[in-house]
């Protein structure tokens, strides 16, 4: 799915929803059916026309700028991500508070800046050296000596199921990644946002299934709850 489209639909949607306007009424300002306007806001339509006749009866002007791509490393990505999971089992956290620990105490900032150094060490000396840069910061979780095992409920699953773990990681890099070169986000934002959501709540729950769906699936899942303030059934 085109996400410049995509865009524009949420943008026409917001648009629409400020105005007080059904689908229904905006179908019949420009003679389109409701099902054409609903195209539009979720990003299924490409005619250019039919969106420029929605954007003129809501008073608005569609315009499109063309920009390169930001790219993202997925190297990084992949390994950000998996030390974010082995910093919450060695502190007995959950992903999201360890996630969001790493991002206020710039663990996050640093593991990007020092890449090239850090993921050539072992994940026990960069979760060492995680919890002291953190520490420096004004992060409060003491290093300790290593241990196995974690409270929350990946760590336990991790365990009974490596492939499921497996999905599980890929999956969550790959939607960091889009968030990070489809919606402009810095990395950090798109770690934060992709932990902190309802999205990720379920797919962490092994029983929901989700870690099997594809990372594209998962994304505009996430897309649909960041829209809707919600994730909708």
């Amino acid at each position: 799915m085109n996400t410049n489209f995509k865009k524009i639909g949420e943008l026409l949607y917001m648009r629409r929803k400020s105005k007080g306007l059904t689908q229904d009424e905006v179908g019949a300002m420009i003679g389109v059916q409701k099902a054409m306007v609903s195209k539009v806001e979720n990003g299924l339509c490409v005619n250019f026309n039919t969106i420029s006749r929605i954007a003129d009866a809501l008073e608005v002007e569609p315009v499109v700028e063309l920009k390169p791509m930001k790219k993202a490393d997925k190297n990084v990505i992949d390994y950000i991500m998996t030390a974010i999971i082995e910093f919450s089992k060695r502190h007995r956290l959950t992903i999201r508070e360890a996630s969001n620990y790493l991002n206020r105490f710039k663990g996050i900032a640093f593991l990007t800046e020092f890449y090239d150094v850090e993921h050539t060490l072992s994940f026990n000396d960069c979760e060492e050296g995680l919890t002291v840069v953190c520490q420096k910061n004004g992060g409060a979780i003491i290093c300790y000596p290593h241990s196995s095992g974690g409270s929350d409920q990946y760590a336990e699953e991790i365990m009974k199921d490596r492939n499921a773990s497996y999905l599980f990681e890929g999956i969550s890099a790959d939607v960091v990644r889009y968030l990070v070169e489809r919606e402009g986000m810095e990395l950090t934002e798109a770690i934060s946002t992709f932990h902190n959501s309802e999205t990720f709540s379920k797919l962490e729950d092994f029983s929901t299934g989700l870690y099997i769906e594809s990372p594209a699936y998962v994304y505009d899942l996430l897309l649909s709850e960041l829209r809707n303030g919600r994730l909708v059934p």
